[in-house]
C-alpha cells in the first residue's frame, strides 16, 4: 500500500489540494481501514484514534485525507497542522477554540483555563479534530486529555511518532502506517519523478534503483524525486544515487533526526549502537552488552525507531541507520580516528594502517571482504584505543585468504574489549597479555587456533565462546571461571580431543559439539556408571539427563552428532545426532523453572541415525509424557517398533517426523494432535495403515512400501491436506482415503502438492486427478503411462509437472497453460511435444529424451515466448547424440567460462541475454537439472555470476553400452536472464558458470558456451 506520500513532508514541494490527496495511489487502502477505526454511524461515543508511525512514512497525509472526505460531516471540525512545531500549549488551544467557534477573540489566561474553557465550549459540540504531529504527552493532555471533553460522535485524530504517547492517554484506537513495499514504492516514484511521465530510454532500471533505495520510505521517496527529475543524463542519475547510498539525503536526514533530537540522553546512545552495531541482533543479545537497556529499547520502539519483532530481533530502517551514523560523523568533524564507531572500511583501513586511532573509538566492525588492499596490523594498533569495546572482523568462511594480517603475535587490545569476533583469527594463540575478564563474546571462527591461551583466565562475563571450524584447536582452556557461559559452540572442531569436565558446572543455554570427530570421550553428567560404557561398548558420547536430576538443567540448546548413548525422560538407545532447544526465557518465567519437572521446556527434539539399517537393540520409546511442549519432534531412523499411546499429550505438537522406523500401526490418539501440521513418514518399510489425520496439512509416505490403502486418513469431515507425498508406495493401488471425502467436506483445505513417483500399481489415475482441480505440483515420475491423464489439462492452477524416467510416454501435449516447470529427464521413448501458443515456461528439461524429434523448433519456441521480467531465470535443457564437430566450442569444463557483455545503459531496448552452452561427452551421460540445480548472485560490482551444477551420472545400462560408438553425446543447455534481476549499477555484466563431472572426467570432451546473444523489446 502506498499512499503515504507528499503533504507536508517537504517544505520545497506545494502543498498538496484536496483532489491531489484522494487520488493518490493505494489512498483508498488506508480510508478503508481507518473508516472501520472512525465508526462515524456510532453517535453515542467519542472516538480517539492514533495514527501512529516513523517520520516521513505519511501520518499527515493520511489525516488531511481523512479530513477532507469526513470533516464536513460534523458541525464542527479543525485540523491543527504540525503541533510539535514549537508553539505552547496555550497558543494551541488557542487556535482550536478558534477554528471551531470560529472567535478569533479568544482569551486564555493559561492552559489550566484553556483546558477548562475546551470541555465547557465543545462537550456538547460533536467535532472532527485532527491533532498532527504530537511529540510531547503534555500537548496532549492540553488539547484532548479526555473522550468527556467532547460531545457524543465525536472524532479525535492523533498523528505522533510515540506510541507511548497514545496509551497515556488512554487512546486504545491506533493505527499503525508501514513502509510501502518495492513495488509500491517504484510506482509512487515514477508518479512523482518528471510528472508521472513514462521513464526515457535506459532510465526503468535507474527508476527501479532510486525506489530502492527509499526502502520504502515516502518522504525519501518525495526527497529523492524532487532531487533527481532535474537531472536529464543517465550517468548523473548514476552518480547521485551512488551517493544517496551511503549518504542520506538533505531533506530526508532532517525529517529522521528531528526524531533522534527527542530523544534523551541515554535513549541516544543506545540509538547510536543499534545503528552502528546492533542492527538486527536480537534483543538478549544486545542485553548483554548495554546494560539496562529494555527500557531505552521500548522506548525507540514506542517512536518508531527500531522494531522488535516477535521473536525478539531488532531491526532498524535503512534510513534511520544512515542518519545515526552520520551523526556519530558530525560528532568527530568528520575525523575518522575520533569517530565513536567506525564502519567504513576505507576509513578503517586508513585508521589501522597509519595508526591513528585515539580513545574515541569504542567499536570497530570490518567485513574483510570489503577491503580493496591487504592491511597489515602493527603489534600496537589497537593501543592507543583504550575504550574499544566491540571488534568485529568478519570475512566470507571458506574464500581467499585473509587480506588482514598481523606482524606479530604479542599486538595489545583493549582492557576493556566486551566483543572479540575475528573470523579466520591468522595466529595459533591469543596474544600472551590478552585479559578476557571483560569478555562477553569471544567469537574466533575457523581459525588457526592450537589453542585459545595457556592457564587459567578470568572469565566471570564470558557468555559466548564460539570457535567453529577451528580444526586445529585441540583444547579447550579451562572452564570454570566462566560463571556465566551460555553458549559454547565447538561445530567442526576436528583435532579437539577432550571437553573440560569443568562444563558440568556451568549454566549453558547452548551447546554445539557437531562434527567433532576427534573427541574421546564426553560425559555430561557427574553420576555416569562406568557400567554405561562397557555395556554399549564404543560409545564416544554419553548423554544422560533423567528428569530433573540433571546436571544440566539449564540447557535449552544442545547439539550433539558422535556416537551417542542417550537417555532422556521416556527414551533411551543409541544415536548419530541428538538435539533440542527449549522455550526461551523470559522475564516472567526461566527455563531452569520450565525445566525442574522434567523436560516440560523442550520445544524442539531431534534423534537419529544417519542412514537406517537393522539394529539388533532398538531404540526404546516409552512415553512423551515429560515433553508437553514440544512442537517438533524428529525420532529418524531408530528402529522404533511402537508408539507409545500418550504421544496425544503432546498438543502443541506441529511438526512430527517419524521416518525409517519399524512400527506397523500408529496409535489412533494422534488423530487428537490438534496442532500438527506436518507429518513424515518416509521409508517406515513395515508400516500397513494409518490412523485418522485429518488435521495434518503435509503428510510423506515415500517409501512405505507395504501400505496398501489410504482409507480412513482423512474422516468423513473437514480435512487440512494441502501436501501429500506417497513416491515410491509400490503396494498403494488407488488414492480412494482421499478421494472418499471429496463431495462430503465443504470448506476443505484443497490438495495443492501431489507427488506420485514409482507407485506403479496405481491405477484409473486420470479419473482420481481430476477431483484435485486446485493442484499447483504435480510428481508422476516413473510410472508406465503411455500417454499422460487427459485429466491434466484441466488442472488450471498447475506450476510444475515432473514426468522423469517415463520411459514408455511417446507424446507430450494438452498441458495446461498456466504450467511453468517441467521436467521430463530420462523419458526415453518421448518423440512429439507441442505447446499451445500461450505457454511461458521458465525451466524445460528434456535431458536424455534420445527419441524427440524436432529439438531446433522445440528450442525457438522457447526463445520466442514471451519474455517476462518477473521470472529470475529460464532454462532449457535438451539432449541429442551426433557426430557434430566441437570446433566451435570457447572452452573446456575444466575452466569457469566468462562472456563479456556491452554495458546495459548502451542497450537501452535489452531486456535480457541468453547464453548456449553444449556439454559434449564422449561416452553416454545422464546430464539432468532438478529444482535447486542451478542459483545466480551479483559479486563485486561488475560480476553477475550463474553456478550450474546439475546431476551429471552414468546409469548401469549406459555403462554397459558399447564404448565404440562413433556418436557423442551433447547436452545443450540455454539460460535466460532478465536484465531486470541485475543491479543497474552493472554497467558491464559477465557471465560465469561451472559444471561439476564425475571423476576422472576424461570421458567429458568440453563444456562450453556455444553462442551469446541478446533479447530485445
Amino acid at each position: 500500500m502506498i499512499a503515504e506520500v507528499v503533504g507536508g513532508i517537504s517544505s520545497r514541494l506545494p502543498r498538496m489540494k484536496s483532489t491531489d490527496l484522494i487520488n493518490l495511489v493505494g489512498m483508498e487502502a488506508h480510508m478503508m481501514k481507518m473508516t472501520l477505526l472512525l465508526n462515524i454511524g456510532c453517535e453515542d461515543e467519542v472516538h480517539m484514534i492514533g495514527i501512529w508511525g516513523m517520520g516521513g512514512i505519511g501520518k499527515s497525509t493520511i489525516a488531511k485525507c481523512l479530513y477532507d472526505r469526513f470533516s464536513r460531516q460534523f458541525p464542527a471540525h479543525c485540523f491543527l497542522e504540525n503541533v510539535s512545531k514549537g508553539y505552547d500549549i496555550k497558543h494551541l488551544q488557542k487556535e482550536l477554540l478558534s477554528h471551531i467557534l470560529y472567535d478569533e477573540d479568544v482569551e486564555l489566561w493559561s492552559m489550566e483555563a484553556g483546558s477548562q474553557e475546551i470541555k465547557e465550549r465543545l462537550g456538547h459540540q460533536k467535532v472532527f479534530v485532527v491533532l498532527d504531529n504530537v511529540d510531547k504527552v503534555e500537548q496532549l493532555h492540553g488539547l484532548a486529555k479526555d473522550p468527556s471533553w467532547f460531545g457524543p460522535g465525536s472524532r479525535i485524530i492523533i498523528t505522533t511518532r510515540d506510541k507511548g504517547l497514545l496509551n497515556s492517554c488512554g487512546v486504545n484506537n491506533i493505527y499503525e502506517v508501514k513502509c510501502l513495499d518495492d513495488k509500491d514504492a517504484l510506482q509512487v516514484f515514477k508518479k512523482l519523478a518528471f510528472g508521472g511521465r513514462p521513464p526515457s530510454d535506459g532510465f526503468e532500471q535507474l527508476f527501479i534503483r532510486a525506489s530502492r533505495l527509499a526502502h520504502g520510505l515516502p518522504s525519501a521517496l518525495v526527497a529523492f524525486a524532487s532531487h533527481l527529475s532535474a537531472i536529464v543524463a543517465i550517468d548523473e542519475w548514476e552518480d547521485e544515487l551512488a551517493l544517496l547510498e551511503t549518504f542520506p539525503q538533505k531533506n530526508v536526514q532532517e525529517i529522521l533526526r528531528a526524531s533522534y533530537d527527542g530523544l534523551d540522553q541515554y535513549d541516544k546512545t543506545v540509538f547510536l549502537h543499534v545503528a552502528c552495531f546492533f542492527n538486527g541482533g536480537h534483543l538478549r543479545y544486545i542485553r548483554a552488552f548495554l546494560k539496562n537497556c529494555d527500557a531505552r529499547i521500548n522506548h525507540l520502539a514506542a517512536k518508531c525507531l527500531v522494531n522488535i519483532s516477535i521473536d525478539g530481533c531488532i531491526s532498524m530502517h535503512i534510513l534511520l541507520v544512515q542518519t545515526g551514523r552520520e551523526i556519530v560523523r558530525q560528532e568527530s568533524d568528520w575525523r575518522p580516528s575520533k569517530q565513536r564507531f567506525l564502519w567504513d572500511p576505507t576509513e578503517i583501513h586508513y585508521v589501522l594502517d597509519s595508526n591513528t586511532g585515539t580513545r574515541r573509538v569504542e567499536g570497530l566492525s570490518l567485513h574483510l571482504c570489503e577491503m580493496a588492499d591487504t592491511l597489515l596490523l602493527r603489534n600496537s594498533v589497537f593501543g592507543p584505543m583504550h575504550n574499544l569495546t566491540f571488534l568485529k572482523f568478519f570475512q566470507h568462511l571458506g574464500g581467499n585468504v585473509s587480506n588482514l594480517q598481523l606482524i606479530s603475535d604479542d599486538y595489545v587490545l583493549s582492557r576493556n574489549l566486551k566483543l572479540l569476533h575475528w573470523d579466520a583469527y591468522p595466529l595459533t594463540i591469543l596474544p600472551p597479555i590478552f585479559r578476557p575478564h571483560t569478555i562477553i563474546e569471544l567469537s574466533l571462527r575457523y581459525s588457526k587456533l592450537n589453542s585459545l591461551w595457556d592457564g587459567t583466565k578470568l572469565l566471570p562475563n564470558l557468555r559466548i565462546l564460539d570457535v567453529t571450524g577451528s580444526r586445529n584447536l585441540r583444547e579447550l582452556p579451562e572452564l570454570s571461571t566462566a560463571v556465566n557461559l551460555e553458549e559454547l559452540i565447538l561445530e567442526s572442531c576436528t583435532s579437539l580431543v577432550q571437553i573440560p569436565e569443568s562444563i558440568n558446572r556451568l549454566y549453558l543455554r547452548k551447546l554445539n559439539m557437531m562434527y567433532c570427530d576427534g573427541l574421546e570421550g564426553v560425559i555430561l553428567v557427574n553420576d555416569l556408571q562406568e557400567a554405561s560404557l562397557s555395556r554399549w561398548g564404543l560409545k564416544r558420547i554419553i548423554l544422560n539427563l533423567p528428569h530433573s536430576g540433571a546436571t544440566l538443567s539449564s540447557l535449552t540448546d544442545l547439539a550433539i552428532q558422535g556416537k551417542i548413548f542417550i537417555k532422556l525422560s521416556g527414551l533411551s538407545g543409541t544415536g548419530d545426532h541428538l538435539s533440542f532447544s527449549s522455550v526461551q526465557k523470559t522475564a516472567h518465567q526461566s527455563v531452569t523453572h520450565l525445566l525442574n519437572s522434567g523436560f516440560f521446556g523442550l520445544k524442539s527434539l531431534d534423534i537419529k541415525r544417519f542412514s537406517y539399517r537393522l539394529d539388533p537393540v532398538n531404540f526404546s520409546c516409552l512415553s512423551f509424557a515429560d515433553f508437553p511442549c514440544l512442537t517438533e519432534l524428529k525420532l529418524i531412523n531408530l528402529n522404533i517398533e511402537d508408539i507409545p499411546e500418550d504421544i496425544c499429550q503432546l498438543q502443541l505438537l506441529e511438526t512430527l517426523d517419524l521416518g525409517g522406523n519399524d512400527f506397523v500401526y500408529l496409535p489412533t490418539s494422534m488423530g487428537q494432535l490438534a496442532m500438527l501440521k506436518y507429518l513424515s513418514l518416509s521409508n517406515c518399510r513395515r508400516l500397513k495403515a494409518l490412523p485418522q489425520l485429518s488435521q495434518v496439512e503435509r503428510l510423506v509416505l515415500s517409501g512405505c512400501v507395504k501400505l496398501g490403502s489410504l482409507m480412513g486418513i482423512l474422516g468423513a469431515g473437514r480435512y487440512n491436506l494441502l501436501d501429500f507425498c506417497v513416491e515410491k508406495c509400490k503396494s498403494l493401488g488407488s488414492l480412494m482415503g482421499i478421494l472418499s471425502v471429496e463431495k462430503s467436506a465443504p470448506g476443505r483445505n484443497e490438495l495443492l502438492e501431489l507427488s506420485l513417483e514409482n507407485c506403479k500399481s496405481l491405477v484409473s489415475l486420470s479419473e482420481e486427478l481430476s477431483h484435485f482441480t486446485k493442484l499447483t505440483y504435480l510428481d508422476l515420475s516413473s510410472l508406465e503411462f503411455r500417454r499422460i491423464p487427459t485429466s491434466i489439462r484441466e488442472l488450471s492452477f498447475m506450476r510444475t509437472l515432473y514426468l522423469n524416467n517415463c520411459n514408455k510416454i511417446f507424446s507430450l501435449t494438452d498441458l495446461p497453460e498456466s504450467l511453468k516447470y517441467l521436467y521430463a529427464h530420462g523419458c526415453e521413448s518421448l518423440e512429439h511435444v507441442n505447446f499451445s501458443s500461450n505457454h511461458s515456461f521458465n525451466h524445460l528439461d528434456f535431458s536424455h529424451c534420445i527419441s524427440l524429434e524436432c529439438i531446433s523448433d522445440l528450442v525457438r519456441d522457447f526463445m520466442n515466448e514471451e519474455y517476462s521480467q518477473e521470472a529470475p531465470f529460464r532454462l532449457v535443457c535438451i539432449t541429442k547424440y551426433s557426430i557434430a564437430s566441437t570446433n566451435n566450442m570457447r572452452t573446456s569444463w575444466r575452466e569457469p567460462m566468462r562472456i563479456k557483455l556491452p554495458k546495459i545503459k548502451a542497450a537501452p531496448k535489452l531486456v535480457g541475454f541468453f547464453v548456449q552452452i553444449m556439454v559434449v561427452c564422449e561416452k553416454p551421460f545422464h546430464l539432468q537439472f532438478p529444482a535447486f540445480s542451478y542459483n545466480w548472485d551479483c559479486e563485486g560490482s561488475r560480476l553477475y555470476r550463474i553456478n550450474l551444477k546439475p546431476n551429471l551420472y552414468q546409469s548401469s545400462e549406459m555403462m554397459e553400452d558399447n564404448n565404440n560408438r562413433p556418436y557423442k553425446w551433447h547436452h545443450l543447455v540455454i539460460v535466460q536472464i532478465p536484465t531486470g534481476i541485475i543491479s543497474a549499477e552493472i554497467d558491464e555484466v559477465q557471465f560465469e558458470s561451472h559444471i561439476q563431472v564425475p571423476e576422472p572426467g576424461d570421458e567429458i570432451i568440453l563444456c562450453g558456451v556455444e553462442h551469446v546473444g541478446f533479447v530485445l523489446k
